[in-house]
This record gives C-alpha cells, structure tokens and sequence, in this order.
C-alpha cells in the first residue's frame, strides 16, 4: 500500500500530527482500481492474514459447536430438553456479546487490541473445554469445567465478531470499493470454507474411540482448540503492516443519550469538537454533528421494524445443532454398506449448500424471476422466511414417522411384560392372573415383543404393582422328552412388583425364572449404534465378573483368537468396579424362583444396556470372559 511502518505507528497511538518521514501519496489506481493486475496492485496484502484467521476461527467455531450437544446428553449426561437448553443458551451468548466487543473495540482500546486480547480468551476457552472433555463422565469437574469453558468461548467469539471484518475493511483506501466489495466475498468464503470443513471432519473425530471411551472429544474439542491458536498467530503475523485506527466514541452511549434526549436539552455546538469539525468542513456554522447523529438514529430505528422477524428465522436456523441433531440421532444413519451419514455432519450441507447456491440464485434464478416480478432485499427476506417455516412443517411429518420406531411406552399406572422363553424344545403358556384372557403361547427360544411399525403388540399390558403369572410347560412341535420335562423344580407360578411406566421382561429357563426391566432409550452417540444389554443365565454355575464383547472377524485371526486386538472399535466392554469404584456396568444380581420357592445359590447377572456400533453383516459378536474365569468363551 506504500504506507511506512512509522506513520502507521502514529496512527496506533491516535497521534494525528504528520510523522517525520513523508506520507506516500497513493496514486489513482490505487485509489481507485479498475482493472484486475490494478487491483492485484492495490490490494493490501495484511487482509489475507485477516482471512485466513476468519477461517481459522470459524473452523474453531463450528467444529466445537458441532459435536456440542452429543457431549452434553453423553458426557455430561443432560437430558434431550435440558441439552438443548444450554446449546441455545450458548448460542444466545455468542450473539448477544458483540455488543460487548464493539464498545471495547470502539470506546476504549480499538479493534486491533480487542481482537488480539479476546482471541487469547477465546483459545483459552477452548483449552479448558478440551482438557475437561479427557475425563470420563463421572468425574467430579464435569459440569464446572464444561461451563466455564463455553462460557469463556461465548465471550471470545462474540467480543472478536464485530471487530475482524470491520478491521480488514480499515485496511482499504476510501474509493476502493470494488476491492473492498472482493475482500468482503473472500471473507465471507473463508467463513464457508472452515465451517463446511469442520463440521464434517469433527464428527468423525468424536466418533473414533479414544482413552479408554467408545468415543473422542478431547480430540473433536482439541482440534479446534489449535485452529484458534494458529488463528491467533496468524492474525498477529500481519501487525507490523496493519493500519490500526484509535477508538473513536462509544456509539451504544451516544445513541443511549439520544434515545433519553441529552442532546435536545442544553446542547452546545460552541464546546463540542465534532460539531465544530462538521461546521469547518461544511463551512456552514449552522450545523449540528449531534441533530445529524438524531436524525441518524431515528432512521435507524426505522429500519430495525424491518428486521423484527429476523431474531425469528435465526432462533429456528440454529435448531440445526439442538433439535434437528437430537432427531437424527433417532433415525437411521446408514447410507449404504457400512457408509454411514453422522447426525451431525448433516450440517455440513449448511455450508456446501450456500457456497453452491450464491452463484445458481445470482446467475438463473433470481434473472428468471425478475422476469416475472421485481426483485427487493425485502421480498428475498420474506421468500427465506417461508421457506425456513416450510422446512419445520416438513420435520414434523419427518419426526411423525421416527415416533413409529420409537419404544411403545405404557402409561405411568401400567407396565408392559415380556415373556423370554429360555428352552430348546419347549413352549411356555403363560397367565395372568386377575385377567383369564390374557394368556399367551412363547415358542421356544423366543420372547413377547412391541413393534409399532409392524403392528404388533404382544406383551402383557398389566396395572402397576404386584402381579402373579401362572405357568404351564408344553413340547415344542409336539417333541418327545423335552428338557423342561426333565427339570424337577421348574415355577408354575411366580410374583413380581412391576414399576408404572417401564417395560419388564420375565426370564424362564432350566434354573427356574427371574424378572429384569429393560432400557427403552434409543442410544444418543450419533454413530447409529443399537442398545445391547448381557444377561448370563448359566445353568452349571454363576459368574459376577467382567466381560468383553467383540466382533468377531474373519481376517487377521483364528479360533484361540477370534477378534481382532488391532481394531479397538470391535471391543465393548462390561465390567464391575471401574474409574476407582465409581462406576459399574452391572445392573442387577437376580436370584431364580423355582417351584419350592428360590433355588438356592443360583442367580442371574445382569449388566446394563450399552450403545453397540453398527458392524459388518458378515461379523458376529463374540462374548469373553475375563477376571474370574479368564478362560471362558
């Protein structure tokens, strides 16, 4: 730009003398670039660092806020409403603290020092977030930790918003508007260009397992955490060449005084510089800067009616990471084979799809329409909105069919009852007592089941409560000497107090039968696992231990080893005790009920529910024992 280093050391420091070394004059291409090597020419190159540290830091942005909400209903353990709750909260404070950051930029320490200061606070931010994402879900930092980190990020993100477009555009010569014009498409790219890229590279690092955990976010957190670290180093790689104009005034106060009516009550022209520059410059001494700055503010309040509805479309638009995120993880997110579409990389298309219709809208289909009606930003803005309304009406149908796969729920005075029939050849008819009629046949090796999309509702619909079951054993297909006749202590009746609201199955095997109740929660990873719970109902001895659960592949093992130890992503684990005793995948220790009463030394283990990832179908599981009994498979 042929700006010295020295003028633009006095202009940091606010000093308007002229500096000892003579100012360079640009000269008309330069203050006015027409061709493209003219504007290669005049442009300052310090804005490609002011880009570059945009992309950086929406990179930050968006990969954090991406995987935001699958950490808090997995790690943090929120509720879906609850989780939605703080990641709207968040997002609210992300876009109220520009205001902050515009009077510090404006008032008191300008745009270069705020946006160097508040990217420190920033990257520290995402610091804290990262380190507290490394301890598991039971740690004693979470939530604190969690929060305090994203309520640093929100104040770092929102304070440098208003400031780096605002900086780079202070870069320019007035008169280079078809440059500036570049620079604000640039910038606006680069915004795409590391939201697009994060928002589809951060699922999958949080979806890889690390430390121990089925999942990653130290390093979906992590990653980000750098960007905005390198973001900041670049942005100060530029320093010695920006120009870096002094605060002026604190608008948010001047239109605070206007709005209370300071300046039409004793208001002086005599004692105000900025009256007396705009009299000099005007040479008229009529003139009032603050009855300008009045008149300014009243068509600015004009034009804030006009966007009253856009606080609206945002509050929807952003649903994209809370509510729209939570219903993809209830669908199916298998593309084809084992290609699987993340529920959070779906807001990846957010920004492919911007960079991809800007020039489709500029170049067909706003020349079409315009053919037909004439075109305003006004009539563009009410076009988005209905559209963003129809997108809503078009989830809700969406959000209709999920409720179809989702677990039928009896009602809080009811429990629903599956029968697990454990026999080879035998068949169970079961009763319920209180209601003759609803007696029900369980074919061997099988079990009552609920299935909405199906039409099919087989449990026992009972009142909550203690309940009595009567029942009878018969041959499977009519076989000779089933094993349930062979059994001499078998239970014909047995009772249970069944809580309202769940779903509980009744387990009846050789050893006698027990009840366990059954997590109807669909998994929340976002990886489109399945739930898949272990219930060892051993006839020849009891084990109250930990299990490993791993699919079993068919290349790079054997039968003595049939998974394989290279691919962690093939191994769930059970276990007793763990993270110092706070933890525990054991559910519950269920004694058997025989004919005489209990059975003696014999019970079922049960352990909970786990979120198992969707495998190959040519892999099967495989389930190792380990601790007690090593050698167990």
């Amino acid at each position: 730009m042929g700006i010295d280093s020295k003028s633009l050391d006095s202009e940091s420091r606010g000093d308007e003398r002229l500096t000892t070394r003579k100012r360079h004059v640009p000269t008309a291409a330069e203050r006015n670039p027409q061709t493209w090597s003219e504007m290669f020419k005049a442009w300052p190159k310090t804005t490609l660092c002011i880009i570059s540290c945009e992309c950086c830091e929406r990179f930050s942005y968006y990969g954090m806020k991406t995987v935001l909400t699958l950490y808090l209903l997995n790690v943090l353990k929120f509720s879906a409403n609850i989780s939605t709750v703080f990641f709207n909260g968040f997002t609210v404070l992300c876009y109220i603290t520009p205001l902050l950051g515009s009077v510090l930029a404006d008032g008191y320490i300008g745009k270069f020092k705020t946006i160097f200061f508040v990217s420190i606070l920033y990257a520290a931010g995402q610091i804290v977030l990262a380190v507290a994402s490394t301890e598991n879900s039971a740690s004693k930092i979470h939530p604190l930790m969690d929060l305090a980190g994203l309520l640093i990020i929100g104040f770092g993100t929102g304070g440098i918003k208003p400031c780096v477009v605002s900086f780079g555009g202070d870069q320019f010569l007035p008169g280079q508007e078809r440059i500036i014009s570049l620079f604000f498409s640039m910038f606006c790219f680069s915004i795409s260009v590391g939201g697009m890229i994060s928002t589809f590279i951060s699922p999958i690092f949080r979806s890889q397992p690390c430390l121990g955990q089925d999942s990653c976010y130290p390093l979906a957190f992590g990653i980000p955490a750098i960007l905005m670290i390198v973001a900041t180093l670049v942005f100060m790689a530029g320093s010695p060449w920006y120009k870096k104009p002094p605060p002026k005034e604190n608008i948010f106060a001047e239109v605070f005084k206007v709005i209370s009516g300071r300046y039409l009550n004793g208001h002086s022209c005599q004692n105000e510089k900025k009256c007396l520059e705009l009299q000099k410059k005007k040479r008229d001494k009529s003139l009032c800067q603050k009855r300008v700055f009045i008149e300014d503010t009243k068509a600015m309040g004009c034009v804030l009616i006009m966007f009253l509805p856009v606080p609206i479309f945002w509050s929807l638009y952003d649903q994209q990471g809370s509510i729209w995120l939570i219903q993809g993880v209830q669908m199916d997110c298998k593309l084809w084979g084992n290609t699987l579409l993340l529920p959070d990389q779906i807001q990846t298309l957010n920004a492919v799809l911007i960079l991809a219709f800007i020039p489709i809208f500029q170049v067909i289909i706003y020349p079409m329409v315009g053919k037909v009606i004439k075109l305003t930003p006004l009539r563009k803005m009410v076009a988005g909105g209905v559209l963003a309304a129809g997108t809503f009406v078009i989830s809700a149908f969406v959000q209709f069919s999920v409720n179809k796969t989702l677990p039928q729920l009896p009602s809080d005075s009811h429990a629903y009852v599956s029968v697990m029939n454990g026999f080879n050849d035998c068949d169970l008819m079961v009763y319920h007592v209180g209601t003759p009629t609803n007696s029900l046949r369980v074919a061997a090796n099988s079990s009552l089941e609920n299935d909405k999309l199906n039409n099919i509702f087989q449990t026992f619909d009972i009142s909550k409560g203690d309940s009595t079951f009567n029942i009878s054993y018969l041959a499977h297909l009519n076989k000779s000497d089933p094993d349930c006749m062979q059994a001499k202590n078998l239970p014909t009746q047995v009772k249970y107090s069944f809580s309202g609201g769940d779903v509980h199955y009744i387990y009846v095997g050789m050893n006698g039968a027990f009840t366990s109740k059954v997590d109807t929660d669909k998994p929340t990873n976002g990886n489109g696992e399945f739930k898949l719970s272990i219930v060892l109902a051993l006839e020849d001895m009891n084990y109250l231990g930990n299990i490993a659960v791993c699919r079993k592949d068919t290349q790079g093992t054997n039968a003595q080893h049939p998974c394989n130890p290279n691919r962690p992503q093939d191994f769930y684990f059970y276990e007793i005790d763990y993270d110092d005793d706070q933890d525990s995948d054991l559910n519950s220790v269920q004694v058997y009920n025989s004919l005489t009463g209990t059975t003696p030394g014999k019970y079922a283990t049960v352990y909970t529910f786990k979120s198992i990832r969707p495998g190959e179908p040519s892999k099967t599981i495989r389930c190792q024992f380990y601790g007690k009994y090593p050698n167990m498979s």
